[in-house]
């Protein structure tokens, strides 16, 4: 049951900015963890590709949260769309600078990336579209549920205070 808001709606820009910050300041947390690991444990994490999407999950429904706990109401359906689709694309414009870097990497040791027919590239393309939906599918539904549970947090504290 959404509240009425007596706070100032939260700008698109600051949504955005605040998603940006979680989710590069968790990629460049992350990686150093796993290099730590790496260096004195001598541990290798593996393919920890998922990670990806549980940061994802993680900055998106951050950004929910601030956002019911600004406005004191959850997202409009629409505008929370929009808020998705500009952070998806922050997204994908993080995730391609990390992939220009692995591939500048690659060439510069290996002198090509292998990629010598046509059919590598289109396949690499059907996944990349695949992966880019699934994030901003996975954005927006993150932004709803932290929304919803900043919104039930505070009716249980409410509810706790009235009794």
């Amino acid at each position: 049951m959404p509240q009425s808001s007596t706070a100032s709606p939260m700008s698109t820009g600051a949504l955005v900015l605040r998603y940006s910050g979680f989710l590069i300041l968790g990629m460049v947390v992350l990686n150093v963890v796993f290099l730590l690991l790496e260096t004195y444990f001598k541990f290798s994490p593996g393919n920890m590709a998922a990670m990806g999407i549980f940061l994802i999950w993680g900055a998106a429904s951050w950004v929910g949260q601030l956002w019911f706990l600004r406005e004191l109401a959850r997202p409009e359906s629409g505008r929370a769309w929009t808020v998705a689709a500009l952070c998806a694309l922050v997204t994908y414009l993080v995730q391609a600078a990390f992939v220009l870097l692995a591939a500048a990497a690659a060439l510069s040791e290996f002198g090509n990336l292998g990629l010598s027919r046509g059919s590598d590239r289109m396949i690499i393309l059907g996944v990349f579209v695949a992966v880019a939906v699934l994030e901003f599918l996975v954005i927006r539904l993150a932004i709803g549920v932290g929304a919803k549970g900043a919104e039930r947090r505070a009716q249980r504290q409410a509810a706790k205070a009235g009794a």
